[in-house]
């Protein structure tokens, strides 16, 4: 069941479509860390430059917008100029390793520490992982899956301008609201899925093509999910 809390939030920022909706954006201004893939530096030195030339003239729903806030940029470097990387100083973290992409060097960095001693008193959102290439937009979200079995227990959802993606395997009470759209995509189609308080039912269901889960709506407040497989569960932020 998710349950709202005092969790400190990092928001981790890729390099794909920059957020426009106020739910991500939302989420970028208000984190308490922000840990940046250096592919997207030039997008989070932009937006931050902004919120400082309007700091103390415009409000979010909680206050001020924390123009400013600690950050690390991570990644191979092939972003980021000479120049940058000196201005950033000890915030610039290389990470030469290529068996990974940088939203993984990215998820490493803010689940190590003390972070992952304490991952339950920590919210991650990955903001920026979607759009553009669609392949890198694949492989992004089949990440959450990656980033679960690593980290389990930790709270890691995916905000895009649409919705929320977040990976689960067992079973899981999401809080929704009437006619939200709630699509799922099974990573192994061999396991079924249960499902209540879809409009259309999942009794035993095997999605074994991706689109086969996808497009179902909520009746409620609240849709339960379960299966014995890894299922990644998108849900939007508008009602159909």
């Amino acid at each position: 069941m998710e349950r709202k809390g005092s969790k400190k939030n990092v928001v981790i920022l890729a390099a794909g479509d920059f957020p426009t909706h106020e739910v991500p954006l939302r989420a970028l201004r208000e984190a308490d860390f922000v840990v940046c893939c250096d592919s997207a530096y030039g997008q989070w030195k932009a937006e931050s430059g902004k919120w400082k030339a309007e700091s103390g003239k415009r409000k979010t729903e909680s206050g001020k917008w924390k123009a400013e806030k600690p950050f690390v940029v991570v990644g191979d470097g092939d972003s980021l100029s000479e120049a940058d990387k000196s201005a950033l100083g000890d915030r610039w973290m290389q990470v030469d390793e290529q068996d990974y992409n940088d939203l993984h060097k990215a998820m490493a960095y803010a689940m190590s520490g003390r972070w992952k001693a304490e991952s339950g008193k920590w919210k991650v959102s990955i903001l920026g992982a979607t759009g553009r290439r669609e392949d890198h937009t694949l492989g992004n979200i089949s990440y959450l899956v990656t980033f679960a079995e690593e980290y389990p227990g930790a709270d890691i959802e995916m905000l895009t301008d649409h919705g929320r993606f977040t990976a689960m395997t067992g079973r899981r009470t999401f809080s929704t609201f009437p006619r939200q759209q709630v699509s799922i995509f099974s990573m192994n189609p061999e396991q079924p899925i249960d499902g209540q308080g879809l409009r259309w039912a999942l009794d035993g269901f095997h999605a074994r093509r991706w689109w086969q889960a996808t497009l179902n709506e909520a009746l409620g407040t609240e849709v339960t999910l379960r299966s014995d497989g890894w299922l990644v569960v998108f849900r939007t932020y508008e009602p159909k």
